[in-house]
């Protein structure tokens, strides 16, 4: 039956990559902790030059030309949303209008929307909402992009576990009444308690400027959350989350674990990758772990499902694309695939 699917996707991956025993260096952790504790044996970086902007027009570029080979011209998009990284080029700043024009999709709208790194998760179901509740609307244009990896701060202890923060550009095309990769059911969940885990302080209404920035001599990530406390609260409510987010849109979707072809979640620690797995009942094997590029926001579920599809791992089946962003949310969406 003909519903809401993706028709088309692209990727920007900037090529420079930063490996594991430079990452250990720069954050003072021994190399083997960063490979197999961490799961990094890579992660790509974007040039100094290079702004999230570019990364995302690139990955649109590629996704509008597979859709217009399937009939879907930029004419036809009716919307576009940016669902990526609040790190962008500028501070208030619409990046989804810039993004519009340097596209050409002038007789549309745009506009800009947050859910950390479950952006693309939740980006999905709600280009699925808009289709539904939009009948004059054919297709929508999601784009996610992410530099994250420069507000880092390796002398900051508590923030450590953002070091697999890493670079890339997303784009998906969205349209009604397509009949392959049909998007099913979603489910969210936030927990307050963790909001201030972790934010970029300088340029907002409270901290205009920031003397520490300055000392640092960048702009950096922190976690505002005490460390203890944001590590004891994460342990108590980030596995069941996750698992509860996943169960429910299996759930909406009338599948069960055994009907899931593949699963695929933003990078994070290995052991914790394997616990979701564990949680949800469905075996290691079908699920991918991006050790060689680490975690670029909301493009992560798109670049495992390219590295899917691209190895013949994936050719048609229900998949579950799920997230967690800081802040603190969590989502899942399955898509069925072919």
């Amino acid at each position: 039956m003909p519903g809401a699917g993706i028709v088309s996707y692209g990727l920007y991956v900037p090529r420079p990559v930063e490996d594991a025993s430079t990452i250990a260096h720069r954050f003072h952790i021994p190399v083997d902790v960063v490979i197999r504790k961490q799961g990094i044996r890579r992660k790509h970086i974007a040039p100094p030059n290079v702004m999230p902007s570019h990364m995302g027009l690139r990955a649109s570029r590629v996704a509008l030309a597979r859709a217009k080979e399937l009939g879907i011209d930029r004419s036809d998009i009716g919307l576009v949303v940016f669902c990526g990284s609040m790190w962008k080029d500028y501070h208030i700043w619409l990046l989804s209008t810039y993004l519009q024009d340097r596209l050409g999709i002038p007789e549309c709208f745009a506009f800009d929307m947050s859910a950390m790194c479950a952006g693309m998760v939740f980006g999905l179901a709600t280009a699925k909402s808009f289709l539904a509740g939009q009948p004059d609307l054919r297709a929508i244009l999601l784009i996610g992009a992410s530099k994250e990896s420069c507000i880092l701060r390796p002398s900051d202890v508590t923030s450590r576990w953002m070091n697999n923060f890493a670079d890339a550009g997303v784009a998906v095309v969205v349209a009604r009444d397509v009949s392959k990769n049909l998007i099913l059911g979603s489910d969210f969940l936030s927990d307050g308690s963790l909001s201030m885990s972790p934010v970029e302080k300088g340029g907002g209404a409270r901290y205009p400027a920031y003397a520490a920035y300055a000392r640092a001599g960048q702009v950096f990530a922190e976690n505002l959350v005490p460390e203890k406390k944001f590590r004891t609260r994460m342990d108590a409510v980030s596995l069941p989350n996750f698992v509860r987010v996943i169960h429910r849109s299996m759930a909406k979707s009338g599948l069960s674990p055994d009907d899931i072809r593949m699963v695929f979640i933003n990078h994070m620690k290995r052991s914790f990758h394997q616990a979701i797995l564990k949680g949800i009942g469905i075996p290691e094997e079908r699920s991918l772990y991006l050790e060689e590029y680490g975690h670029s926001q909301s493009a992560d579920q798109i670049l495992e499902l390219d590295l899917a599809v691209s190895s013949g791992r994936l050719t048609e089946g229900p998949v579950v694309m799920a997230a967690a962003g800081s802040g603190f949310v969590w989502g899942s969406t399955v898509v069925r695939w072919g």
